[in-house]
């Protein structure tokens, strides 16, 4: 059983750095503008006397800043990609040493990589992991507090909500709209207001849900790691006894001992 703690502190590392990037990037538009409306240029301020070279301005600092942050937001999501299907793998690899689960180490990682359907998969895989884990834990009497499963099914079901919003969106006779229309809202505002909301409470769930999960999984470690110390410990109090009791009966036998058990 190997040490999954550094993997684990590095997925939430990137789970929070692209919550992270995920607001502060959407204010790079408004600071780059900021720059180029303080550089001292005769085109950049001869462009900024007239309201359309203004917005022309203010255009070029948007497209520059999508693209930007779509390569920074791309990366970050590639980095915690890698870091959570090691983690993953090593995971449930700890786990099938100590007890059974339902996915295999490598099962579970292939899955969770399939398009769309891995990221809805990867809920009964945690969720696998979640009960043999717990199940494992409560048998050895080291269960402290158990997993929190409403947060993970919470999760579960704002990733569908956000997931029919988004295909309910192009779709201007479809029931969010008309049911937005009902209540005098303007459907696409209020759409697109409910899916940044949703993107960013399913984010902090998972981040729940993923902690409570590593803080068992360190709780087992360190409980499994103490137990095979503790077993060293009584092999090598076992073997002098044993030497022990052999020399005993030697010199009660009138028989010397060798040179080798005397250093031992």
């Amino acid at each position: 059983m190997q040490n999954n703690t550094k993997r684990a502190d590095r997925v939430l590392f990137w789970m929070k750095a692209i919550i992270v990037l995920f607001f502060v990037l959407r204010f790079l538009p408004v600071l780059l503008f900021g720059l180029l409306t303080l550089a001292e240029g005769n085109f950049v301020q001869s462009i900024m006397k007239s309201t359309a070279g203004f917005w022309y301005l203010f255009g070029i600092c948007i497209v520059i800043s999508m693209v930007f942050s779509g390569f920074v937001l791309l990366g970050a999501f590639f980095a915690f990609c890698v870091r959570y299907l090691s983690w993953l793998y090593r995971a449930i690899s700890n786990l099938r040493l100590l007890t059974t689960t339902s996915f295999s180490p490598m099962g579970a990682v292939l899955l969770t990589c399939i398009p769309y359907f891995g990221y809805f998969l990867n809920y009964f895989i945690f969720m696998d992991m979640v009960k043999s884990q717990e199940k494992y834990m409560e048998q050895h009497g080291i269960l402290k507090k158990r997993f929190p499963k409403k947060i993970l099914n919470a999760w579960f079901i704002a990733s569908l909500v956000l997931l029919i919003l988004v295909f309910e969106e192009p779709n201007p006779h479809g029931f969010m709209t008309i049911f937005y229309m009902t209540l005098g809202f303007d459907g696409n505002n209020a759409i697109t207001f409910l899916e940044k909301t949703l993107i960013v409470i399913i984010s902090i769930l998972y981040i729940m849900s993923f902690s409570a999960y590593v803080k068992q999984e360190r709780e087992l470690f360190r409980v499994h790691t103490e137990e095979l110390f503790n077993k060293r410990v009584d092999e090598v109090i076992r073997e002098r006894e044993i030497l022990r009791v052999a020399e005993k009966l030697r010199k009660s036998r009138g028989l010397e001992s060798s040179p080798m058990n005397q250093e031992k």
